[in-house]
């Protein structure tokens, strides 16, 4: 009976609290209207609503209490709130570990010269793109996707060299080309697979002002400096020599008709006067014929413009025949394995140039990498194929993509010419541009071999180094030119 009473006593409060919550609306609903009587009489509690005011008792059960009020958390509870220690140690996500991983490897196609005239270069230049490509994966890869190097032989030949190329591109799946070593393959390469087909190729070692003025829709890029440098200062050290007259021996191609025109040029505009320029062609049994024309007239000095396969042949026939004993070098004869063919102390003295930076805590992370895996680096242009790899790679991962080579053609400059935090080779280094690459923020990638900024026809400004052939072996004379 009492249960029921209660309900009963529930029901009627339920009842007078939608009442009075129907008559707030309406009196919101129809502004300052009077209440009717009715209404008045409606709003007042009953008697025995009145009555129906909470009990002391019911009125302590809603108040908390004291006890209650002090039931702040336990040091227990605090401390399960906060994170553990090591808890607090765990990593928080960055934006690298948000980047989507890339699955498809980078495939970089090599073409390198492990026969013809080149191939005493050809190894060390495979030793500069395999440490790359394995620097850039011990980072951690391009978001996680591996660097894969393809290489083939181009014999120094253009046709072979195109034909390398495009089983690269059609067969391997090359999205990039590194190389080649000589510019007349590196632009047959160019015109005939490259640019037709939308393919990066970049050269660290191919040097004629022939590729800068290539029409090549911004798909030819190389890190060595151009032999419009190169020509210049090496007519610079033949006048500081004293040397009045110079012939000139070069290899009839894009790398030998830019050098010989621009040394000649330079030479010419500081008093000097070359005596003869004769090419010669890729593979000859003898050069009797062209050493008679170009030492005609007997100059002061010969400049040897050719490839080591070629070089050692006509300085041995130049030496035994009398024809020549005074000689000065381009870059192509920084080569100790010709100088040993020939013979150390019949060169004792000479001179010559080659592209090459100063000293610098970048070059000496490569050249602690390199000698630590490979021996002593003793050839020109590695470190700007090391760099030319890196570059690729980074530029990859500015485009969050190792399968479209426009893409990453186009994330090239970003990735080396300022803005940006300056980064460097080494493990260390391209790690550190990957990980703020995959921030968003901008890297300004310092080679081994130096600035590597480039300009709107891909080419960059770099030192021309002057070398010595001493006691056995070729040393840096510690001048570097920046014409």
């Amino acid at each position: 009976m009492i249960g029921y009473l209660k309900s009963g006593l529930a029901y009627k409060n339920l009842l007078a609290v939608l009442l009075i919550a129907v008559l707030v609306v309406a009196i919101a609903c129809e502004g300052e209207e009077e209440p009717t009587a009715t209404e008045e009489a409606m709003v007042e509690p009953t008697a025995t609503e009145a009555m129906m005011e909470p009990t002391a008792t019911e009125a302590m059960m809603m108040e908390p209490t004291a006890t209650e009020a002090m039931m702040e958390p336990t040091a227990t509870e605090a401390m399960m709130m906060e994170p553990t220690a090591t808890e607090a140690m765990m990593p928080q996500p960055t934006d690298a570990m948000m980047m989507p991983k890339l699955e498809d490897p980078l495939i970089l196609g090599h073409l390198n010269a492990f026969t013809g005239s080149l191939s005493y270069f050809g190894e060390t230049h495979l030793n500069a793109i395999n440490l790359a490509a394995k620097h850039v994966n011990d980072a951690g890869g391009i978001h996680g996707a591996e660097v894969q190097v393809v290489e083939k032989d181009t014999g120094v030949n253009p046709v072979q060299g195109v034909d390398a190329a495009r089983a690269l591109v059609s067969v391997d799946g090359a999205v990039a080309i590194v190389g080649a070593l000589a510019s007349g393959v590196s632009l047959a390469v160019a015109e005939s697979v490259t640019i037709p087909e939308g393919i990066l190729q970049v050269t660290g070692a191919s040097t004629s002002p022939a590729i800068t003025v290539l029409e090549d829709n911004d798909f030819l890029f190389r890190t060595a400096a151009s032999d419009a440098a190169q020509g210049v200062v090496l007519a610079q050290v033949a006048q500081f020599q004293g040397y009045e007259t110079a012939g000139i021996m070069y290899i009839n191609n894009a790398y030998g008709d830019g050098l010989a025109a621009q040394f000649e040029e330079t030479f010419t505009s500081l008093g000097g006067m070359v005596s003869a320029k004769v090419a010669h062609e890729e593979s000859q049994p003898s050069y009797i014929s062209e050493l008679e024309k170009a030492t005609e007239g007997d100059p002061d000095v010969l400049i040897t413009m050719s490839y080591p396969g070629q070089a050692e042949i006509y300085l041995r026939e130049a030496l035994e025949g009398g024809y020549a004993d005074t000689f000065l070098f381009a870059d192509a004869g920084k080569s100790p394995e010709m100088m040993e063919v020939i013979g150390w102390d019949l060169l004792e003295g000479s001179l010559g140039t080659a592209q090459g930076a100063p000293d610098s805590p970048a070059q000496q992370v490569f050249l602690d990498a390199y000698e630590g895996a490979y021996g002593a680096l003793e050839h020109p242009f590695t470190a700007e194929t090391y760099d030319a790899t890196v570059l690729i790679a980074l530029a990859a991962a500015k485009a969050q993509n190792t399968t479209d080579s426009a893409a990453i053609r186009d994330a090239l400059r970003d990735v080396a010419n300022p803005p940006g935090t300056v980064v460097g080779p080494g493990v260390d280094g391209i790690r550190m541009a990957l990980e703020l690459i995959a921030k968003g923020e901008d890297v300004n990638y310092e080679g081994a071999a130096g600035n590597v900024d480039f300009d709107e026809n891909g080419d960059v400004v770099g030192y021309i180094e002057i070398w010595a052939v001493a006691g056995g072996m070729i040393i840096s004379t510690g001048q570097f030119v920046l014409p």
